[in-house]
């Protein structure tokens, strides 16, 4: 706790403070049955005991929503704040304990909240559901699960403000925006189980729901395992340009980061900055279709070899044109080396006719080039390559896009110790100082989701 900025650990702690505080007062005033509680913290446990891998940036899920929303339904607000409580306290293991702390108070927040709302509406039967009517309660329901959606993900994502300087909006797109809808989809299982439960069948209604949750589980967790695939095919790629070429060791990881932070800035949408991450790392592929001689070589190109050289952007989209999950990424490798101005390559576009990937990764790879130490000079400092992207922003980059990465590299810096590649016995490093600088003054030698669960701090 003590790596967390002082706003978020005085934040952490009153979230803690009120959620204990709420759950001490529930444990004396809930009027709920302490066997249905304990029955459905046990069902809670179950669906909870295996880690769920989405590979959200910002949130951790469960799978667990849809108990948290039938305790809403099933028991008093107190009865759900205790249940949510002890639901979050038993989820991942081997968290720091004041995340585990922070995730059960806001969870019991969220469920008090949601409880409370859910039998203020007309129509809603409280305590009891048994008597509710049809259609007359499903507003009371909607509005119980949009609730603890909103004030659980609410409670997440401020935190993660606080910690990362990251802004609410894009921590939002980061994680509970993408899942809204499937969120309150996928809670519909705990209107099933209340229902059930209330229609006679008891207890046993949740051993019929936890069925289809322990399924939606394994199918999100093959989710990860092919987000995982992605990851190897991508560093596969990279490996294979690395051993061809020393210089591309580390910056395409570099020009990743950059376009990544860039893109942060803007607010971009968490899918959208999962391809261009992609992207960045992938940018110079198609170095894999260049003659080796000529990566090589130690001497000036001459036009021919030149042009060869220019061909590696086209090459690149190229070899990964049948790639599927690579999406936009493609168009970003294809024309990273486009200008603003139209005397770029491969096909000359202009302003915004280049896609917005390639406008942002241009600005990180010449952000990382000159940050870079050479074997024909040192890198540059922070200060000056940033002079530098303003010097040719508008006619080499995107002006907006130099700003975003400058905005973004001054409020989370940039370590020098990994953006130093060391070519100094590479000769081709030399060869190709004018490759990425048409103006010769970079000299640039070349860094839910799927599911609708509830979140939690990671």
């Amino acid at each position: 706790m003590r790596t967390l900025p002082r706003a978020a650990r005085l934040y952490v702690c009153a979230v803690i403070a009120a959620g204990v505080g709420l759950c001490a007062v529930a444990a004396a005033r809930t009027a709920i049955s302490w066997r249905d509680l304990a029955i459905l913290a046990l069902l809670f446990w179950i669906a909870d005991s295996a880690l769920v891998d989405t590979r959200l940036r910002f949130f951790s899920v469960s799978s667990g929503f849809p108990l948290a929303l039938a305790a809403v339904l099933l028991l008093d607000p107190w009865g759900a704040a205790l249940l949510c409580m002890v639901g979050a306290a038993t989820y991942a293991k081997g968290r720091p304990w004041f995340k585990r702390l922070f995730n059960g108070a806001q969870m019991a927040l969220s469920g008090c909240c949601a409880a409370a709302l859910c039998h203020l509406v007309p129509g809603a039967a409280g305590i009891g559901f048994g008597d509710a009517r049809f259609p007359q309660v499903l507003p009371s329901i909607v509005i119980a699960g949009m609730a603890f959606f909103i004030v659980n993900n609410f409670l997440v994502a401020y935190v993660i403000k606080l910690s990362t300087r990251v802004s609410l909006i894009s921590v939002w797109w980061g994680g509970a925006g993408e899942i809204a809808v499937s969120s309150l989809g996928y809670g519909f299982l705990g209107l099933i189980m209340a229902v059930l439960w209330r229609g006679g069948v008891g207890p046993v209604a949740g051993l019929l729901v936890l069925a289809p949750m322990l399924i939606a589980r394994w199918a999100f967790q093959q989710y990860g395992e092919q987000h995982k695939a992605y990851e190897a095919t991508v560093a596969s790629l990279i490996r294979a340009v690395e051993t061809k070429d020393r210089y591309t060791r580390g910056h395409s990881e570099r020009v990743a980061k950059a376009s990544v932070m860039l893109a942060q800035q803007l607010g971009m949408r968490e899918d959208r900055i999962e391809m261009l991450r992609y992207a960045g790392m992938l940018h110079d592929v198609g170095k894999l279709g260049v003659p080796t001689k000529l990566l090589q070589k130690t001497g000036p190109l001459d036009d021919d070899e030149f042009a060869a050289i220019r061909m590696h952007p086209s090459r690149g989209f190229d070899m990964v044109n049948g790639i599927s999950f690579l999406d936009e990424a493609m168009l970003g490798i294809r024309h990273h080396h486009e200008r603003v101005d139209g005397l770029g390559y491969p096909d000359g576009l202009v302003g915004d006719e280049i896609p917005s990937f390639a406008r942002i990764i241009a600005v990180a790879d010449a952000f990382d080039s000159m940050t870079s130490t050479r074997s024909y000079r040192s890198a540059r400092t922070v200060v000056a390559a940033v002079d530098e992207l303003r010097r040719w922003a508008g006619t080499q980059f995107d002006a907006a896009m130099v700003e975003a990465l400058i905005v973004a590299v001054e409020a989370n810096g940039w370590d020098a110790n990994i953006n130093v590649t060391d070519d100094a016995a590479d000769p081709a490093a030399t060869a190709f100082r004018d490759h990425d600088d048409p103006t010769g003054e970079l000299a640039a030698a070349f860094s839910a989701h799927s599911y609708s669960m509830r979140a939690e701090v990671s």
